[in-house]
C-alpha cells in the first residue's frame, strides 16, 4: 500500500503477487491491487481485478457493472487493429458482451478500424433485437446510437438486414426511430418512394435533433430529385431548425 501511496504502482503490484494466495484474494488486498492496475495502465488486470471484486460483492451490483464496463471500453478503444479487437471482444464475459453501451461501442470501433460491416452488425444484432422485442426496455440513448451505428452502414447493408429492418418497422409502425432508418435504408436502395413515405412520416416526431435534421435534409433532397423546388425549400428550412 506505501507503494500506491507513493504512486508506484508497479512496485505495488509485485509486493501484492508475493503475498500467500488467501491474503491476495482478501476484499482489501483485490481493491488496492486493483487501483494499482488501473493506475499502471494495466487495463486487462484491473478488469480481471474488478469482476472477481463483483464476485466477492465487495462493490454494489450497480457500482460493479459500471466499474466493469468502464475497463472494458477502455480495452475496446485501446484495439489498433480488427484482429485485436476481435480478440478483446472475445474475452469478454458472456454478461459484459450482452451490455448494450459495450455492443454498440465495440460495433462502432470495429467500422472505425476497417472491419468487416457484416461483422458489425452481427455485434449489434442483440441489441436491435432488445430494441425491436422490448421497445420502451432499451435506454432511449442507446437505442440512438444503435440506429446512427446501422445507418453508418447503410451502404452495403445485405438484403436480410434490409428486411430486418422493414419487418421491424411495420410491426412497429410508430417508432420514429424504425422510419427513420427503414427510409435511409430505402433511399439509399433508391426506392425514392418508400423512403418519402417513411421519412415524411418520422420528420416531424424524432426528438433527437441529429436524426430530425438527418431526415429533413434527405426529404429536400428527394424533393429536388423529383423536380418539386416547393417541397424542397420546405425541407431545407426544416432542416436547418433542427440544427
Amino acid at each position: 500500500r506505501w507503494s500506491l501511496d507513493d504512486r508506484d504502482a508497479d512496485a505495488a503490484l509485485e509486493r501484492l503477487a508475493s503475498l500467500p494466495q488467501g491474503a491476495a484474494r482478501r476484499t482489501l488486498a483485490l481493491r488496492i491491487k486493483l487501483k494499482a492496475a488501473r493506475l499502471s495502465g494495466h487495463t486487462q488486470e484491473a478488469l480481471d481485478t474488478a469482476r472477481l471484486l463483483g464476485k466477492h460483492r465487495a462493490f454494489s451490483a450497480t457500482a460493479a457493472q459500471s466499474i466493469v464496463r468502464g475497463l472494458a471500453t477502455e480495452l475496446i478503444h485501446n484495439a489498433h487493429d480488427p484482429a485485436q479487437l476481435q480478440s478483446t471482444w472475445q474475452s469478454l464475459e458472456a454478461s459484459e458482451r450482452a451490455m448494450p453501451e459495450l455492443a454498440i461501442q465495440a460495433a462502432q470501433r470495429l467500422a472505425q478500424l476497417g472491419g468487416s460491416a457484416e461483422q458489425v452488425r452481427q455485434w449489434l444484432l442483440p441489441v436491435w433485437q432488445h430494441m425491436v422485442d422490448l421497445p420502451n426496455a432499451l435506454a432511449e440513448h442507446h437505442a440512438l446510437k444503435l440506429v446512427q451505428a446501422l445507418e453508418a452502414g447503410l451502404h452495403d447493408l445485405d438484403a436480410a438486414w434490409l428486411a430486418r429492418i422493414e419487418s421491424a418497422q411495420q410491426a412497429n409502425p410508430r417508432d420514429t426511430r424504425l422510419q427513420y432508418l427503414a427510409g435511409m435504408a430505402c433511399a439509399q436502395r433508391q426506392l425514392w418512394g418508400k423512403a418519402q413515405q417513411l421519412l415524411a412520416q418520422a420528420a416531424p416526431q424524432l426528438r433527437d435533433d441529429r436524426l430530425r435534421r438527418n431526415a429533413w435534409r434527405k426529404l429536400a433532397t428527394l424533393a429536388e430529385q423529383r423536380g418539386d423546388a416547393q417541397a424542397a425549400s420546405q425541407a431545407w428550412k426544416n432542416a436547418a431548425l433542427a440544427d
